[in-house]
């Protein structure tokens, strides 16, 4: 009753995507028994007339997207390696990589993303994503045949098929700049997302309203705070007698306690004395077992009805910058793993065929993209190995 209480209009809104594609099932080409593509020409007008429009200016946004598609390969392999030697050498490490369903937590990720706003977000990455390689092809003279929405089971995602015939023929700068297209545009987006927030919206935000704390996220069973009576939820508004307005002022009140120190947090407007223990990361550190919310709890300076609405619009479009911001990126950077089907990995089989020749080439790259996919799965179901590794030694 609980998880149907907590996730009932998530169940209930993918239930409902897959009851549409099952209704419409006929209008849709359906491949492998899990994906359905519905095939349109929505877009392709647009694609051409800016493709012709800003020819050169878009060829040459395509060529430094190929400098940016290959630095952005070699970052995610980084980040991925460096997340996986993490994983391995730090027992209480938590994966920094993880599949994001909107509306759905999945156990071991670090970020939980809203159903609806979610969806909106998701819905303008991949629309620039995609967008963009269908301009750049037009840009380049290929004949763009269809865009469209594709459902991987109740997720959705967004399409357009170039020519792939002609697209293999042209020269290896113009597939790179197609290629690429798609995870530069979502860099560009990223970037765009995150100068709003940080010179127009967040700004505006912060200005309508005052900090006065932190909120509890969470707080740990077996350590002194739960002991001491704290609960998820309460306001933090001071620490050991000094005012804490938002999560930095309390993570350096905290920073410095040892073992066995004294500490009062003032929550709710009530005084809790607690006596910290070893944190279980760095035995040197103080631990109390609270997980403050990186947002402040907020007061607004007006308590009229029209500032209260203009506020709740601020924000929702502050949280819809930030969730597209970030997916952008995500996305963005995904796309360009040396993988199979995906952007970075087109990129890397049309160098290895340049470098190495057609067959030699592909061998490379198929052995690159099982490597890839390897340690992509190791970095996502990490928790779920971790888990039955444990089962086993029980």
């Amino acid at each position: 009753m609980a998880f149907w209480q907590e996730y009932k209009w998530v169940i209930l809104f993918y239930s409902a995507i897959v009851l549409l594609i099952y209704i419409f099932r006929k209008k849709f080409d359906v491949q492998h028994k899990v994906m359905a593509f519905y095939r349109t020409k929505v877009g392709l007008k647009l694609m051409e007339r800016w493709g012709k429009k800003y020819c050169e200016q878009i060829k040459l946004l395509g060529y430094i997207g190929i400098g940016a598609g290959y630095i952005g390969l070699f970052v995610i392999i980084y980040f991925m390696l460096k997340n996986l030697i993490t994983l391995l050498s730090v027992p209480t490490a938590t994966t920094a990589i993880s599949v994001v369903i909107p509306g759905v937590k999945i156990p071991g990720s670090p970020v939980t993303i809203p159903l609806i706003i979610g969806w909106i977000a998701l819905f303008i990455v991949i629309l620039v994503h995609e967008f963009s390689h269908g301009i750049v092809a037009k840009a380049h003279g290929l004949e763009v045949k269809s865009s469209g929405i594709f459902f991987l089971g109740p997720l959705m995602g967004a399409f357009v098929e170039p020519d792939e015939a002609k697209l293999r023929k042209e020269k290896d700068t113009v597939q790179y700049s197609v290629y690429a297209a798609g995870p530069f545009s979502n860099m560009l987006l990223a970037l765009a997302c995150i100068i709003l927030l940080t010179y127009a919206f967040s700004p505006a935000l912060g200005a309508m309203a005052d900090e006065t704390g932190v909120d509890l996220a969470g707080v740990t069973d077996g350590y002194p705070a739960k002991a001491a009576g704290l609960e998820q939820g309460m306001v933090v508004s001071a620490v050991n007698n000094v005012t804490v307005k938002n999560y930095n002022d309390f993570t350096n009140q905290l920073r410095y306690v040892r073992p066995n120190d004294s500490v009062t947090i003032t929550a709710n407007g009530t005084d809790y004395a607690l006596t910290t223990v070893a944190s279980p990361n760095d035995p040197k550190q103080g631990y109390l077992g609270v997980m403050a919310a990186s947002k402040p709890h907020i007061q607004l300076k007006s308590e009229a009805l029209y500032y209260q609405i203009f506020y709740a619009v601020l924000k929702w479009i502050v949280e819809l910058l930030a969730i597209t911001g970030l997916l952008s990126l995500g996305i963005g950077l995904a796309n360009l793993l040396p993988l199979g089907p995906v952007d970075g990995g087109r990129m890397l089989q049309v160098s290895l065929q340049k470098i190495k020749g057609e067959e030699k080439g592909n061998k490379i790259w198929h052995k690159i993209s099982i490597a890839t996919l390897l340690l992509l799965a190791i970095n996502i179901f990490w928790p779920a190995i971790k888990w039955f590794g444990k089962l086993l030694i029980r």
